[in-house]
């Protein structure tokens, strides 16, 4: 069964719920919406646990599906709350490292949707500073007594159990000498305080440990070994859609309600959902994947929460930007999501501890094993920006800028068949895909220059046939690539500056709000490489002349089976790109634009004076940003004509065609 498929059983599971009036969509229905009855229609479905190993209840899934059955759940507001922490992260912590007896006391209950797992990580003293907590775990005969006192404990007065992080040991550092359990709450020595929020709903609760008997079969991994456990937790917690999608159920009612705004600026406001969504969805996708190799992807998930509590946020005001009028449902969503939206910034890591992650990362204590720019994941596309970097001189400082410099790269790119890379050799191209002519074009933007390529190869496709709305799609998947290409630069030589320079004694990399900058930069890129790979993958071959044909129609039938065949968006002219490729490559320019316009104010900020002298190369990155984020279809244009088809489509359109990860599955 494939990930369309599994998205196919789970809407139809959700439309006999609905019909039947079992549930109400609810914003943020993760958190606020505990029905038991459901989580276990779930788990008779096999719907639960299903990345899991067939002997421990699950069916060897891979993260992928899941991702695709999550989306859903979240899409429409489902009551998921009360599985959803036990099956997202607890589950496979155990799992990764629980003791056979633990694994059988805990797992079962968690596929067949009757565990209800609270999260007892948080203390008074301790919120997004994990490592100071004082919860303490001492030794007794077969296990440990606990005692102390947790807080902002997600659904513990519904729980069945709760994972707890307390210390087992005192050592020289406070990230040491923690551990992780699995205890009941009808244990003896637990008492359960509510906490109302604003609301007037109570999800958290304040539980305090007095003596509380931990069997030694419900230690999680090894003791002491906590918070490198927990650490690897977190990007289950952190990197899933739930951080972006709290607020979705507004997208539906807002397209269908009365007084819809459909001017120039509110179409900008929708395809602005649209390119960010697609973008996130992406990442979600590749964070999966991740998780499927055995990887901890730690940066992508914090930059997923960071971003995507942001897009959440951010669909309340364009919510209310749309339609200044609401009727009274839609007034009561907006509301809710208003209310429940504060803590999105908070919970799972607030944002200051997210851009604190990511700073690490890109500068650690040791800033000699800072890498300033990272290798791409394909190694053919790394040669090939590599090889276009040494053509056009090597280094920013050694690139020859002057006119006839500028001819001599020119001839260098026509004589090595670059300008017709992509195109067909029987059409009298050099051959090779759209993602070699884009990492070639990228490895030239890092040096601030294109030698003119973009348009060189937009016209090769156009002579060969290629129409003008696959040209238009072509060309601002190029200019994506330039944007990305010189994005990366002008942040990999602001990194080198911030650690080279110091002032008051000490290298800028170490100012705290320097690192937050960086931080931003850097996730702010990972979502515009998001994008574009995306473009790359959903456009490919229909963006190229002459077999545009083949690949549109190849992308059609694949997309008929999906669960919304008859909603699908063709809308194609020219040679028949779908409405869902063209938005793909107008959302890959739009979010690399704005990328590369955070990047290039930011880079000169912290350059500070030298930034701006002509002397210094940043200058050559960020109008090469500057120039390229207007020229075509401009970031502006390209928001519209996404606002359009979003629009046209409606929600169904938006979700399944314009900013599904993998259309053409």
């Amino acid at each position: 069964m494939s990930s369309t498929e599994i998205r196919t059983r789970i809407r139809t599971l959700l439309d006999d719920w609905l019909s039947a009036g079992r549930f109400t969509p609810t914003v943020d229905c993760w958190l606020r919406s505990v029905d038991r009855d459901f989580s276990r229609a779930l788990g008779e479905a096999g719907l639960l646990g299903m990345t899991w190993p067939v002997e421990h209840g699950g069916e060897g899934r891979p993260n992928t599906d899941r991702l695709a059955l999550t989306e859903e759940m979240l899409r429409v507001g489902a009551p998921v709350t009360a599985h959803w922490i036990a099956e997202r992260q607890i589950g496979p912590a155990v799992l990764r490292a629980g003791t056979p007896e633990l694994k059988a006391a805990i797992l079962p209950d968690i596929v067949a949707g009757r565990a209800i797992i609270g999260l007892g990580m948080s203390e008074p003293e301790s919120g997004s500073d994990l490592a100071s907590v004082r919860t303490r775990a001492v030794p007794t005969e077969g296990g440990w007594l606990l005692n102390g006192h947790k807080i902002w404990t997600t659904q513990a007065h519904n729980a069945t159990a709760t994972y707890i992080l307390a210390r087992t040991s005192d050592e020289e550092k406070k990230h040491q000498g923690l551990s992780e359990f699995v205890i009941d709450m009808d244990s003896p020595g637990i008492e359960v305080s509510p906490i109302v929020d604003l609301a007037g709903e109570h999800h958290f609760n304040e539980v305090r440990y007095t003596d509380v008997f931990i069997p030694r079969e419900r230690l999680i991994g090894t003791e002491g070994e906590g918070w490198k456990q927990v650490i690897e937790q977190l990007s289950f917690e952190r990197g899933g859609p739930e951080r972006a999608l709290s607020t979705w159920v507004l997208v539906p009612e807002v397209l269908a309600g009365e007084g819809l705004r459909t001017d120039e600026g509110a179409l900008r406001d929708l395809g602005q959902v649209v390119a960010e969504l697609s973008a996130l969805r992406h990442m979600y996708r590749r964070i999966a994947a991740a998780l499927d190799a055995g990887e901890a992807p730690i940066r992508l998930a914090a930059a997923s929460k960071f971003i995507g509590n942001g897009f959440e946020k951010g669909l309340i005001d364009i919510a209310r930007r749309l339609v200044p009028t609401p009727g009274e449902k839609l007034a009561g969503l907006i509301q809710q999501a208003l209310w429940a939206s504060p803590a999105f910034g908070i919970r799972g890591g607030a944002e200051d501890v997210l851009l604190g992650i990511v700073a690490k990362l890109e500068l650690p204590r040791d800033l000699s094993k800072a890498t300033p720019q990272p290798r791409l994941a394909d190694p053919e596309a790394q040669e090939l920006v590599e090889l276009a970097g040494k053509v056009a001189g090597g280094t920013l400082l050694d690139v020859d800028r002057s006119d006839a410099g500028q001819d001599r790269l020119r001839s260098t790119v026509e004589d090595l068949g670059w300008t017709r890379v992509s195109v067909p050799e029987s059409a009298g191209g050099s051959g090779g895909s759209l993602a070699d002519a884009g990492a070639i074009v990228r490895g030239l933007a890092r040096l601030g220059v294109t030698a003119d390529l973009p348009e060189h190869l937009v016209a090769a496709h156009t002579g060969a046939g290629l129409g003008q709305r696959e040209a238009t799609a072509l060309a601002s998947l190029l200019d994506a690539a330039v944007l990305v290409g010189a994005g990366e630069a002008a942040l990999a030589l602001t990194i080198g500056h911030v650690i080279e320079r110091e002032q008051f004694g000490a290298p800028l990399a170490a100012v705290p709000a320097v690192k937050s900058w960086i931080a931003r930069m850097r996730m702010q890129l990972d979502l515009a490489v998001e994008s574009y790979d995306r473009a790359l993958e959903i456009a490919g071959d229909g963006l190229l002349a002459p077999g545009a044909d083949s690949a549109a129609s190849r992308v059609g039938e694949e997309a008929a089976g999906s669960p919304t065949a008859e909603a699908e968006a063709v809308g194609a002219s020219g040679t028949g790109i779908t409405d869902a490729q063209a938005a793909a490559a107008l959302s890959a320019k739009a979010i690399a634009a704005q990328a590369g316009g955070l990047i290039a104010a930011q880079a000169h900020q912290l350059h500070g004076a030298i930034g701006i002298t002509a002397e210094y190369p940043l200058h050559h990155l960020t109008q090469l940003i500057w120039a390229t984020r207007d020229s075509g279809t401009s970031e502006h244009a390209a928001l519209v004509e996404l606002g359009r088809l979003a629009l046209a489509g409606g929600e169904p359109v938006i979700w399944d065609h314009l900013t599904d990860s993998a259309p053409a599955e």
